[in-house]
């Protein structure tokens, strides 16, 4: 079975406002509390409106698989730091959920309604590793399409506003599926299929 990537999206997390505008009314209402789990969403909505998908999702049939740095051990510097800084008043509950990579995969499953298999995994940079997996998974007809990508740091020296962090992912799925649904495809294995931005 051939794969196809019918959407991408590479954003850093400079641009987060302006991809959130663009899902604005188009995923429910939410509380995001981190910058990561913004970018995550903004990411995601991105890949799925340009591979011409609509949501909410609602389908069991579409898995989603994050790889991640060490990105979230900044969400954990952040709610250790409350706690070294106040004692235990200085322990966010709003924060410490989001301490677990885990976190991030739930918030874009609510945001787009992936009803799926999720899978989150460690990763050094890059995200060929995943989308590996994510095709395997769809050939193993464990999904129909995948959302694939990766949460980066990109420069640890950077604020977040300057681009500290960058997310990419990719909607996978089978050549015949995004025949039939007459999707634009790009090659799965071409080494330029995320260099651009997804705003």
């Amino acid at each position: 079975m051939l794969m196809v990537i019918t959407g991408r999206c590479r954003l850093e997390s400079s641009r987060i406002e302006e991809a959130m505008n663009k899902l604005e009314g188009l995923i429910k209402p939410m509380r995001l509390v981190h910058d990561l789990e913004r970018l995550a969403v903004a990411a995601v909505g991105g890949a799925l409106r340009d591979a011409g998908l609509s949501f909410p999702i609602g389908d069991s049939t579409v898995g989603m698989y994050i790889g991640i740095d060490d990105a979230v051990e900044d969400i954990k510097d952040k709610y250790f730091s409350g706690v070294l800084a106040d004692g235990i008043l200085g322990a966010s509950p709003l924060l410490f959920p989001f301490t677990s990579p885990n976190a991030l995969a739930a918030q874009v499953s609510i945001a787009f309604d992936l009803r799926g298999e999720g899978i989150v995994m460690p990763i050094n940079g890059s995200c060929p590793d995943v989308i590996e997996y994510a095709t395997d998974c769809i050939a193993g007809e464990h999904a129909k399409k995948a959302i694939a990508g990766a949460i980066t740091i990109k420069d640890r020296r950077l604020s977040i506003e300057e681009a500290r962090y960058y997310a990419e992912f990719f909607v996978v799925e089978s050549e015949g599926d995004a025949v039939k649904r007459g999707a634009r495809t790009y090659n799965l294995n071409s080494s330029g299929a995320g260099n651009r931005e997804c705003i």
